[in-house]
């Protein structure tokens, strides 16, 4: 336990504290618990503590139960001075980039290309505390060897004893634990785990009890290769695929690493050697996949920069090369980051849910096809940026669905016009031509059904389905988002609509059964428990009867619905709190049977309308509607450009209706 140190003081005075107090927990708090208690997290910091010291070489000293007993690694990298260990190793967030720069800082004597630093903020230091409770660091530089003890302290996160500096003619540092004990990985398990994350560059070299790490190390699960052949180039391109099937904490050990005659030419990156990011650096898969490019046809070519820190983008042979690689790259990754693309919608679905709630089921469908192709299409996109994207696209489908809104408001009241000025006032140019050009499209829809319901020779199925499908807005707004079946059996209504595959129904076909959608919330009236909040079944249900012309609507009309609604309720479909509304459409309607039947305690109603009223209803609203947008305020300076808008362009393609 942590232990408070106070500094007695008369009461008058203020309280003074001799030292910050730490809990026990504060280590694992401060490095998160994986560097301290997991083996492989743990070796891979050591081992890029030993990278960023600019060492060819670790050796790594496994326990094995037989001959080594204790955990040590070994680097023959730059060393540390006894100023330069006490510094970074006794200050916590240690900003490594700030005093050192974000390069390894090679010995003396070493020349090779500059390679990017692993280390950012010191934690990785602790990662000794995972072999041991406390572990010793033996240092050399500039002739000199430093030793310190490193343990977990009671009131502090750790102290370090040191001992007096001897003589050395070597560089580099060791960490060890002097307690021996059998380690959860074998020498073979952490042999490929080591050479999962450290194999992009030939010129850093990992051992293992004598072993040198290469790729045979890596258990097959985890590797594959490819030869990737090069048009008019005679030694093909090797691709080496990684996976460590686990995704460690940032990208630094992962991307694609270049090697030309055993080299490794410019850096292990997701960056795709001057074109754009192959992928987010953020997404799991970005911190899972090595890809070793092993390109030796490029040796010969003046394709490498002098100091091997790149490519020369503009020489042909490399650009052929990385062509064909980097569409390899790609097609391997479009296979792996479903797990990322299925992330990045839900984050995109989270952000947008009320916008999408209000365009109906074909807007959500085209967004939702949006948001995947862009991923699929620019996988270097950042998750950011596609949930900004998903915002404009569900913006433009809330456009072209804002007559749903305006079927409402064409029915307010003159007092409250005013409220429907202040909405338009909210609109854009481009809203309203979306507006109108919908209202255009859906008067013309208007004129052939009128054509089509007064004409005997109209068949039900083939003419008049298709349209009054296309066309269920006619019955109000409720309907812009709906998800219905058309002329279907009442199995497949009963299978597809309310998701109940088991439950077989009869032959009876009601032209269209329409639920409303409760899967996104979009005009969603599903039925709930008070207690639990559950759904319980459905709490509404519309069903659309039509009739050929010639054939008027009477009693056996309105008996047919109510048949359709027996079924579901004997299949359990329906509740007694259900509201069911059915609407009987004809040419004609039976002086006799002009008023609804109500059953169910009202709860049922089946109500026939003519088709002319129902047309005429509908008409009337989409000009009224017209009207109304055409003469909102914010508009009144753009008459001529609408006014434009409207004439007709390209009746062939239907790209625009006259709308008078």
């Amino acid at each position: 336990m942590a232990k408070n140190k106070i500094k007695k003081q008369e009461q008058t005075e203020p309280m003074l504290w001799d030292n910050v107090i730490y809990e026990d927990r504060f280590l694992e708090t401060y490095t998160g618990t994986k560097i301290l208690q997991d083996e492989v997290t743990a070796v891979v910091e050591l081992i890029a503590n030993a990278w960023d010291a600019g060492a060819t070489e670790v050796g790594i000293s496994w326990p094995n139960g037989v001959g080594i007993k204790e955990f040590s690694i070994r680097d023959n990298g730059t060393g540390m001075t006894s100023e330069e260990f006490l510094q970074r190793w006794s200050t916590l967030s240690y900003d490594r980039k700030k005093h050192l720069g974000e390069y390894a800082i090679f010995p003396d004597g070493v020349d090779l290309p500059r390679r990017f630093a692993f280390g950012r903020n010191g934690k990785g230091r602790f990662a000794g505390f995972c072999f041991g409770s406390e572990y010793i660091v033996e240092t050399s530089k500039n002739g000199e060897l430093n030793r310190y003890r490193i343990s977990r302290g009671d009131d502090t996160p750790f102290f370090i004893k040191s001992e007096l500096p001897k003589k050395s003619d070597k560089h580099g540092t060791r960490i060890y634990c002097p307690e021996g004990k059998q380690r959860i990985f074998n020498q073979e398990e952490i042999g490929s785990e080591i050479g999962m994350r450290f194999l992009t560059d030939p010129n850093f070299k990992v051992s293992v009890n004598g072993t040198e790490i290469d790729f045979s190390n890596i258990d097959g699960d985890h590797i594959q290769k490819e030869v990737i052949p090069i048009e008019n180039i005679k030694t093909p391109v090797e691709l080496i695929v990684i996976d460590t099937q686990t995704t460690d904490r940032t990208t630094r050990q992962h991307g694609v690493a270049w090697h030309v005659g055993g080299r490794l030419v410019g850096d292990c990156s997701w960056k795709g050697m001057g074109r754009d990011q192959l992928i987010d650096g953020r997404r799991i898969a970005a911190k899972r996949y090595q890809f070793i490019v092993k390109a030796d046809c490029l040796s010969d070519s003046d394709a490498i920069k002098d100091d091997w820190s790149g490519f020369d983008r503009d020489n042909e042979t490399f650009e052929q090369v990385a062509e064909r690689v980097y569409d390899k790259i790609g097609e391997h990754m479009l296979k792996v980051s479903e797990d990322d693309r299925k992330d990045t919608y839900s984050k995109a679905v989270r952000r947008n849910r009320e916008k999408l709630e209000t365009v109906g089921p074909a807007g959500r469908e085209r967004w939702k096809n949006f948001v995947e192709q862009a991923q699929e299409a620019c996988p270097s996109i950042k998750v950011i940026d596609i949930v900004k994207l998903s915002e404009i696209v569900v913006n433009l489908e809330q456009a072209k669905t804002k007559y749903a809104l305006i079927h409402r408001l064409a029915e307010l009241k003159p007092e409250q016009l005013d409220d429907l000025d202040q909405i338009l006032d909210e609109w854009t140019l481009d809203i309203a031509k979306e507006v109108l050009d919908e209202i255009g499209r859906r008067l013309k829809l208007v004129k052939e059904i009128r054509l089509k319901v007064f004409n005997e020779e109209t068949k039900e199925v083939q003419d008049l389905q298709p349209l009054f499908k296309e066309g269920l807005w006619i019955f109000g707004p409720e309907f812009e988002t709906i998800e219905y079946t058309s002329n279907e059996g009442m199995t497949r209504i009963i299978q597809d609509l309310f998701g109940k595959k088991d439950i077989k129904g009869s032959r009876n076909r009601p032209d269209f059964a329409i639920l409303p959608d409760g899967t996104a919330g979009l005009y969603s009236y599903p039925q709930y428990d008070d207690e639990t909040g559950g759904e319980i079944g459905t709490d509404r249900l519309v069903i659309v009867e039509l009739k050929k012309p010639g054939i008027p609507i009477s009693t056996d009309e309105k008996g047919q619905c109510w048949k359709y609604i027996l079924e579901l309720y004997k299949k359990g479909l329906l509740s007694d709190t259900s509201k069911i509304m059915c609407y009987v459409l004809g040419e004609t309607i039976d002086p006799q049977e002009c008023s609804p039947r109500k059953e169910k305690e009202d709860r049922v109603i089946i109500q026939p309308l003519d088709f002319g009223t129902v047309l005429k209803r509908a008409e009337s609203r989409l000009l009224k509607l017209q009207d109304r947008v055409k003469n909102a305020p914010f508009l009144q300076d753009k008459k001529e450009e609408i006014e434009e808008f409207l004439k007709p362009v390209d009746k062939e393609k239907n790209l625009f209706v006259e709308i008078a």
